[in-house]
């Protein structure tokens, strides 16, 4: 068992390195595959829990994805908009309703994600899960930063 930790631990700061150096193109699969490493390692999923967790996680990920694509789109009707101090009250309130509406969905797909692995996981480990992704973000965020001021 301690060995396979220290192979996962390997291949994510390998892939930390790697995503470092990545291209636009694929970027995102290889920071979700290293995301993915990187959860199984600090939740210590047994292969029982991790065959019913990852369809789960999954389903909750694309979910988020698609309402980010969603924030993205009204968040360039905002930058087309040649300037926010000019619109009228109407835009501005659809635009409102438009980001309430996405951050209740952002809610509630939260919330089924944390009633569906209640089934399938201890609650310490739903801890743990939002505890990691917060980490792994901003590690990300991070390397992120980091490469950009070394161009």
């Amino acid at each position: 068992m301690k060995k396979m930790k220290k192979i996962i631990l390997l291949l994510v700061i390998l892939g930390a390195i790697n995503i470092s150096c990545a291209q636009k193109s694929g970027s995102r699969e290889r920071i979700r595959t290293f995301k993915i490493a990187y959860i199984t390692e600090q939740l210590n999923l047994t292969s029982t829990e991790a065959q019913k967790f990852w369809p789960v996680y999954n389903e909750h990920h694309n979910s988020m994805e698609s309402l980010r694509k969603q924030e993205r789109s009204s968040l360039k009707i905002m930058k087309e908009t040649e300037s926010l101090d000019n619109i009228n009250d109407t835009e501005a309130e659809k635009l409102i309703n438009i980001y309430l509406d996405i951050e209740e969905q952002r809610f509630l797909a939260k919330e089924k994600l944390i009633k569906k692995l209640k089934s399938i996981i201890p609650q310490n480990k739903i801890i743990k899960l939002l505890k990691t992704e917060s980490d792994f973000n901003r590690r990300l965020l991070k390397q992120l930063r980091d490469r950009n001021r070394g161009q």
